[in-house]
Protein backbone atom coordinates (compact mmCIF):
# COMPACT_ATOMS: atom_id res chain seq x y z
CA UNK A 1 0.00 0.00 0.00
CA UNK A 2 1.37 3.55 -0.63
CA UNK A 3 1.15 6.76 1.54
CA UNK A 4 -0.31 9.48 -0.34
CA UNK A 5 0.73 12.63 1.77
CA UNK A 6 -1.34 15.22 2.59
CA UNK A 7 -0.89 18.34 4.48
CA UNK A 8 -3.81 19.59 6.14
CA UNK A 9 -4.46 23.23 6.18
CA UNK A 10 -2.19 24.85 8.85
CA UNK A 11 -1.59 28.80 9.90
CA UNK A 12 1.99 29.97 8.58
CA UNK A 13 1.11 33.29 9.56
CA UNK A 14 -1.31 34.31 12.12
CA UNK A 15 -3.75 31.94 14.18
CA UNK A 16 -2.32 29.37 15.58
CA UNK A 17 1.08 29.64 13.84
CA UNK A 18 3.27 31.29 16.49
CA UNK A 19 4.19 33.75 13.76
CA UNK A 20 3.18 37.37 13.84
CA UNK A 21 0.67 38.88 11.43
CA UNK A 22 1.45 42.20 12.36
CA UNK A 23 1.43 44.51 8.90
CA UNK A 24 3.14 47.20 10.53
CA UNK A 25 6.52 44.54 9.95
CA UNK A 26 8.08 42.07 7.45
CA UNK A 27 6.97 38.97 7.98
CA UNK A 28 8.20 35.62 7.19
CA UNK A 29 5.89 32.64 7.83
CA UNK A 30 7.04 29.42 9.37
CA UNK A 31 8.79 27.04 6.96
CA UNK A 32 6.91 23.94 5.51
CA UNK A 33 9.22 21.08 4.71
CA UNK A 34 7.35 19.72 0.83
CA UNK A 35 8.40 15.84 1.21
CA UNK A 36 6.67 14.13 -1.38
CA UNK A 37 4.19 16.67 -2.02
CA UNK A 38 3.47 17.75 -5.52
CA UNK A 39 1.23 20.57 -5.01
CA UNK A 40 0.69 23.39 -2.53
CA UNK A 41 -1.18 26.64 -1.88
CA UNK A 42 -1.15 29.63 0.28
CA UNK A 43 -4.36 31.57 0.99
CA UNK A 44 -4.18 35.03 2.45
CA UNK A 45 -6.46 37.73 4.81
CA UNK A 46 -5.83 40.96 5.76
CA UNK A 47 -7.74 43.11 7.75
CA UNK A 48 -6.25 46.90 8.91
CA UNK A 49 -6.34 50.70 7.98
CA UNK A 50 -5.18 51.15 4.66
CA UNK A 51 -2.45 48.48 4.78
CA UNK A 52 -0.94 47.94 2.15
CA UNK A 53 2.49 45.92 0.69
CA UNK A 54 3.66 42.88 -0.92
CA UNK A 55 3.58 38.96 -0.71
CA UNK A 56 6.37 36.72 -2.26
CA UNK A 57 7.02 32.85 -1.89
CA UNK A 58 10.73 31.49 -1.46
CA UNK A 59 11.87 27.83 -1.97
CA UNK A 60 15.21 26.61 -0.38
CA UNK A 61 17.23 23.23 -1.01
CA UNK A 62 19.19 23.49 1.67
CA UNK A 63 17.11 24.41 4.79
CA UNK A 64 17.24 21.46 7.34
CA UNK A 65 15.55 20.76 10.81
CA UNK A 66 16.54 18.76 13.52
CA UNK A 67 14.26 15.55 14.57
CA UNK A 68 12.52 18.12 17.34
CA UNK A 69 11.45 21.08 14.73
CA UNK A 70 14.97 23.34 15.54
CA UNK A 71 16.31 24.71 13.03
CA UNK A 72 19.75 23.27 11.80
CA UNK A 73 20.05 25.07 8.96
CA UNK A 74 18.37 28.16 8.19
CA UNK A 75 19.45 27.61 4.52
CA UNK A 76 19.41 29.98 1.26
CA UNK A 77 15.99 31.59 -0.22
CA UNK A 78 14.89 32.25 -3.26
CA UNK A 79 12.16 34.07 -4.32
CA UNK A 80 9.41 31.95 -7.21
CA UNK A 81 8.98 33.55 -10.12
CA UNK A 82 5.14 33.48 -9.68
CA UNK A 83 3.06 35.06 -12.76
CA UNK A 84 0.36 35.89 -10.45
CA UNK A 85 0.66 36.62 -6.59
CA UNK A 86 -1.69 38.87 -4.42
CA UNK A 87 -1.04 42.61 -3.41
CA UNK A 88 -2.41 43.38 -0.01
CA UNK A 89 -4.12 46.78 -0.03
CA UNK A 90 -7.57 48.06 0.61
CA UNK A 91 -8.91 47.58 4.05
CA UNK A 92 -9.65 44.12 3.84
CA UNK A 93 -9.07 41.58 1.32
CA UNK A 94 -7.94 38.01 1.08
CA UNK A 95 -5.69 35.85 -2.14
CA UNK A 96 -4.16 32.73 -3.23
CA UNK A 97 -1.35 31.31 -4.71
CA UNK A 98 -1.36 28.17 -6.31
CA UNK A 99 1.49 25.94 -6.82
CA UNK A 100 1.23 23.87 -9.50
CA UNK A 101 4.81 21.57 -8.66
CA UNK A 102 7.85 22.09 -7.16
CA UNK A 103 11.46 20.21 -6.59
CA UNK A 104 12.19 22.63 -3.72
CA UNK A 105 13.11 20.76 -0.57
CA UNK A 106 10.99 23.51 1.66
CA UNK A 107 9.04 26.46 1.11
CA UNK A 108 7.62 29.99 3.08
CA UNK A 109 5.60 33.12 2.28
CA UNK A 110 6.99 36.83 3.06
CA UNK A 111 5.26 39.95 3.36
CA UNK A 112 7.26 43.25 3.05
CA UNK A 113 5.64 46.56 4.07
CA UNK A 114 4.79 49.81 1.99
CA UNK A 115 2.20 51.25 4.36
CA UNK A 116 -0.44 51.69 6.73
CA UNK A 117 -1.12 48.90 10.04
CA UNK A 118 -3.22 45.61 9.76
CA UNK A 119 -2.89 41.85 10.55
CA UNK A 120 -2.70 39.26 7.92
CA UNK A 121 -3.02 35.35 8.13
CA UNK A 122 -1.72 32.73 5.91
CA UNK A 123 -3.12 29.00 5.11
CA UNK A 124 -1.06 26.14 4.26
CA UNK A 125 -1.95 23.31 2.43
CA UNK A 126 -0.21 21.03 0.19
CA UNK A 127 -1.61 17.37 -1.91
CA UNK A 128 -0.06 14.42 -3.85
CA UNK A 129 -1.72 14.84 -7.54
Amino acid sequence: MSSRPLFQPAYVIGGNSGVSGDLTSPITSAVTVLSNLSTMSYSYSWTGSSPSGTIAVQVSNDYSQNGDGTVNNPGTWNTLPLSTIPTISGNSGNGLVDIDITGAYAIRTTYTPISGTGTLTAVFKGKVQ
